[in-house]
């Protein structure tokens, strides 16, 4: 098993390559991860002009259960049902707990908070359903995006973005 710093470089990594790679997509682009740092945790460009985004990266879980057995930490097959509402709420909690710690970043251009949402049984659409009950605090924050795993390209290409 990888060391814990490698593996949490890793996901942020990963997490941070899927976005690139919806944005060169979506929008004709050409980002590229330019700085994997602490704060935040990476650093795209585009390198049409030279623009940069610090991004910090973090993951939406169910419960500490889910996180878990997403990690392979966990065999546990009898999660308790889910329901979109605690997402929602959890989601709140994770909005609320990130703006204020972006409030310590010194940065030298816009900062973005990149979400990936990683519940296999609610996605996008169950989300723009609640979208009344999703609080964006203010940050320092420029962007915020969710990003959902697509189930039909098996790939995370789809992005939503909150402010």
């Amino acid at each position: 098993m990888p060391d814990r710093l490698d593996e949490k470089w890793l996901i942020e990594e990963g997490a941070a390559q899927a976005l690139v790679d919806v944005l060169n997509r979506q929008y004709g682009k050409n980002y590229r991860i330019v700085r994997h740092t602490d704060r935040p945790d990476v650093v795209i460009e585009n390198q049409a002009d030279g623009k940069r985004l610090g991004v910090e990266v973090t993951h939406l879980f169910y419960d500490s259960e889910e996180a878990r057995y997403v990690f392979g930490r966990s065999d546990d097959q009898d999660h308790s049902p889910e329901y979109i509402e605690e997402y929602v709420r959890r989601l709140n909690i994770l909005l609320q707990q990130k703006s204020e710690k972006a409030k310590g970043y010194s940065h030298e251009y816009p900062l973005a908070l990149l979400i990936r949402v990683v519940s296999p049984l609610f996605h996008m659409c169950d989300f723009d359903a609640y979208a009344s009950n999703i609080v964006v605090p203010p940050s320092d924050f420029k962007i915020i995006w969710l990003l959902f795993y697509n189930f039909i390209e098996r790939r995370w290409t789809l992005l939503e973005r909150l402010r």
